[in-house]
């Protein structure tokens, strides 16, 4: 994991350092030129746009003697997210990074008796997109395109069956979701584009520091891998004065995973056969094992709506709903005990912090 992230890293600082000796040699040879210098170095900065924001964010309840009931608590979220955009002639490259983290405290801090983890991890996002393109037509809307997506988190992430026991479920890259794909991009506008792959490889990673069927990888591997079609549509625009809606939807469809064995199922009868002998899996639970997963589609859809108050002080609405059938999800059962299943995933947040944009 880490060669093909060193690989991939290696491929974008090649990328920019191409596009950087062009504009360097133009800007060399303005030098030669005075009277056509400042033209020439006006020309070369604009293929490059930068935008982005950073920001962080507060929350906190307090309760003195409320009958009502209720629990004290303390977040901090902090976000940031940047966009590099290069267009010269035919050629456009856009880089996407997206990262976001955040943690609670509920209870008395000090009561570390009852509750030996008060300050939980609630948020934790990183996502690098770079795509690049050739356009075909004279209206430079039409590229035919690549697509590389990477998609992880930054630090680990446990499950809390009691305050006083922890489980790791997550760390950095594992799990971790890379995408690599060829196609079209359509660009009509530029707030606006549409991109869509029918030969796409879509790989999931995890270690096995943790539990690696809860995200479709069989148990004793570190990586699944699947073919497909693969489409992304990307809309950001200030819709109102200071009101910014950025929204980016992603689908996954495999081609080839007609016999698809469930790493979870598969678990669950190894670990019942364990305590009660080969082959005594009931059929209940063995007529499971295997599904067509081409029916199922990956879903990753997020929506950040941002409301600039003055300066620096920034409020923020954000959603994300993630489906993948091979990822499982913590469900309850009617009496209150826990289990894994398939699942909608969605998270909601509405922000309010200091911030700032450039």
């Amino acid at each position: 994991m880490k060669k093909g992230l060193l690989s991939l890293s290696t491929l974008l600082l090649l990328c920019v350092a191409a596009f950087a000796q062009d504009d360097e040699k133009a800007i060399k040879e303005a030098a030669l030129k005075p009277k056509d210098a400042a033209v020439v170095v006006t020309d070369s900065v604009k293929h490059w746009k930068f935008a982005g924001s950073v920001n962080a964010n507060f929350g906190q309840v307090a309760l003195v003697n409320w009958a009502g009931g209720g629990q004290n608590s303390i977040s901090v979220l902090l976000n940031g997210n940047a966009s590099v955009k290069y267009a010269k002639g035919k050629w456009a490259w856009d880089n996407d990074l997206i990262v976001s983290w955040g943690i609670i405290a509920q209870g008395k801090l000090r009561d570390l008796k009852n509750n030996k983890f008060p300050v939980r991890k609630n948020v934790d996002i990183l996502q690098l997109t770079s795509k690049a393109g050739y356009s075909i037509d004279k209206k430079n809307k039409w590229f035919v395109a690549g697509l590389v997506d990477f998609r992880s988190q930054i630090t680990p992430g446990y499950e809390y069956p009691g305050d006083s026991v922890k489980t790791k479920i997550s760390q950095f890259a594992a799990p971790a979701y890379l995408t690599l794909s060829l196609g079209i991009n359509y660009k009509p506008v530029s707030y606006f584009s549409v991109y869509l792959s029918p030969v796409a490889g879509k790989f999931t990673f995890c270690t096995n520091n943790v539990d690696v069927t809860r995200y479709g990888v069989e148990k004793g591997k570190i990586y699944r891998a699947e073919f497909g079609a693969f489409l992304r549509a990307d809309f950001q625009k200030d819709i109102f004065k200071n009101v910014n809606l950025k929204t980016s939807v992603e689908l996954f469809q495999n081609y080839l995973d007609k016999h698809h064995k469930d790493a979870l199922v598969a678990t669950e009868i190894a670990d019942y056969e364990a305590i009660n002998g080969a082959g005594s899996a009931p059929s209940s639970m063995t007529d499971k094992l295997y599904y067509d997963n081409r029916g199922n589609t990956d879903v990753n859809w997020s929506t950040l709506i941002s409301f600039k108050i003055n300066k620096f002080l920034q409020a923020s609405l954000e959603t994300q709903l993630i489906y993948d059938h091979d990822v499982a999800t913590p469900k309850f059962r009617g009496d209150g005990t826990a289990y894994k299943g398939r699942g909608t995933q969605f998270r909601e947040a509405f922000n309010l912090g200091i911030g700032y944009k450039f």
